[in-house]
């Protein structure tokens, strides 16, 4: 079974976590700009690593084309971003949200997808993204129903973070390794 991986990445965290990925598996990344319809028809299973913007996927449209052309089985989505791995003050539930923006469940049931924590690089964005989270600081710190986990999570991007870590992306590959291990049989 043919692997690809394929990434977008803004600030590098992305970019970071399809190179871990790739690592594992013996292959290379192919950043998304590089990637041409051949690299999709080759390959038997593709990883498409992202990063969530505004509360959805960053080429999400890329890969809905994509998923006109080949079955849904064929990928699998690391949405990556800044909000940490879940836990009881950040439940599953608001990452599946999230990810349901850009695809929804009736639309794309068997589209697998994971989440991996990324992080935040102020100094990476772009002109109207910087602008954006300017105001969208202003109005968290002064927005009287910002929850404590919000707060706190807004200090830590005003700073800048790197939340990447190895160890989130098991789950994927424990999928990957069984996804191959199958197709072998």
């Amino acid at each position: 079974m043919k692997l690809a991986i394929v990434y977008c990445s803004q600030t590098g965290h992305t970019k970071r976590y399809a190179e871990w990925l790739a690592d594992e598996f013996g292959i290379t990344a192919i950043p998304l700009k590089q990637v041409d319809s051949l690299t999709i028809s080759e390959a038997d299973l593709v990883v498409f690593c992202t990063w969530y913007h505004a509360a959805g996927l960053t080429k999400a449209a890329w890969l809905k084309k994509q998923l006109e052309i080949h079955p849904e089985e064929k990928f699998v989505v690391l949405g990556v971003g800044a909000t940490p791995m879940p836990c009881e003050e950040w439940p599953e539930s608001e990452h599946e949200q999230a990810f349901c923006n850009s695809f929804p469940k009736e639309k794309y049931p068997n589209l697998v997808h994971f989440y991996a924590q990324g992080g935040f690089r102020f100094d990476k964005l772009g002109t109207f993204d910087k602008v954006a989270m300017k105001i969208y600081f202003h109005m968290m710190k002064k927005d009287k129903n910002s929850k404590d986990r919000d707060l706190v999570a807004l200090k830590e991007m005003q700073r800048g973070f790197d939340g990447t870590k190895r160890e989130y992306l098991e789950p994927l590959i424990s999928y990957l390794r069984l996804r191959l291990e199958e197709n072998k049989r």
